[in-house]
């Protein structure tokens, strides 16, 4: 076994590399993550509210929603981020943290986080690991439901300053978005259909409307966590960002989620804290919110053969509650 630690973070993704940023340089801190480069390939929109405190790459100031040959505009504030420079900042930067890449987690036990490497004891252990969460599973906290989901970097072909999101029959459950990033946009697809055939039915839409280029596209896959809120596993073992249930179920969003989830998280640790305030902070913030998002996602999924009707009962462009 080697060196003691106070933290151990589990997932160098948002989440985790905001709570490493933020935590004090007196606490011995080790941060572990299975990919060796944690901040390529993110099957992310890259869509933050204004407030986000990183540089934009393209402004936006409403959202388009089309569905059943209806097209509705509605004011919608935000920007894209470009996540692996963020990211990249954010590891770069974390000069007093034990930074450990390309090391798997097996399990957790106690206070021991075991890998396929070695074998750490840590005070405090931190699931930062995303939807399909290690900790989880080694807590027996139920595994979260999930929407398998497909975004491709693709050369823009037009200026934007709006988001599209497209409700489509061929587009099972879900919906496919085009967020404009500078001279690129994201697009992609989250649906329970087949998500490659999906995805090329939808970029071949796109090509038609002129919106994007038919040339090269840098595809990532990923899962958008369908609710199921667990801030707190243990007395030693708290779970943040995608990991803890964060996301916005109906809309997939969650970075902002898990940087406040972080901060919230680095206060309490620094401040010697018990991690209960940290589990009523959460449930006091997002439950009821949560809550009420993961209803409009099953009013989509359950009257979907009826897309008008689904949109317009479920979509954030009629009622941001």
């Amino acid at each position: 076994m080697k060196t003691i630690y106070d933290v151990a973070i589990i997932g160098a993704g948002a989440a985790g590399l905001s709570l490493a940023g933020e935590l004090d340089s007196s606490l011995k801190v080790l941060l572990i993550e299975k990919k060796r480069d944690p901040h390529k390939r993110i099957a992310c929109a890259e869509w933050v509210p204004p407030m986000f405190p990183y540089k934009p790459v393209n402004a936006t100031s409403a959202m388009v929603t089309s569905y059943a040959g209806i097209t509705t505009t509605k004011d919608f504030k935000g920007k894209i981020i470009d996540r692996e420079s963020w990211q990249k900042e954010m590891l770069e930067s974390l000069k007093t943290t034990d930074v450990h890449l390309g090391e798997e987690v097996l399990r957790v036990e106690d206070d021991k986080v075991i890998t396929n490497k070695e074998t750490y004891k840590t005070s405090l252990i931190v699931g930062a690991d995303g939807p399909l969460s290690i900790l989880r599973k080694s807590f027996g906290l139920p595994l979260l439901p999930v929407l398998p989901a497909i975004n491709a970097r693709v050369k823009a072909k037009q200026a934007f300053e709006s988001t599209f999101i497209y409700f489509m029959p061929e587009i099972e459950k879900g919906y496919g978005w085009y967020f404009p990033k500078g001279d690129f946009a994201n697009v992609g697809v989250g649906t329970t259909g087949n998500l490659r055939v999906t995805l090329d039915y939808f970029l071949n839409f796109l090509i038609s409307c002129g919106m994007i280029d038919s040339g090269s596209r840098d595809i990532a896959v990923g899962f958008i966590p369908l609710f199921n809120l667990s801030p707190k596993a243990s007395d030693n073992v708290v779970l943040i960002g995608d990991a803890a249930g964060l996301t916005d179920p109906l809309t997939g969003a969650g970075i902002m989620q898990a940087v406040d989830s972080a901060g919230e998280l680095a206060k309490i640790i620094n401040s010697n804290q018990s991690v209960s305030e940290y589990a009523r902070y959460i449930e006091k913030i997002y439950s009821s919110f949560l809550s009420r998002r993961h209803e409009r996602r099953m009013i989509l999924e359950n009257k979907w053969p009826n897309i008008k009707q689904a949109v317009e009962e479920s979509w954030i462009s009629f009622s941001r509650a």
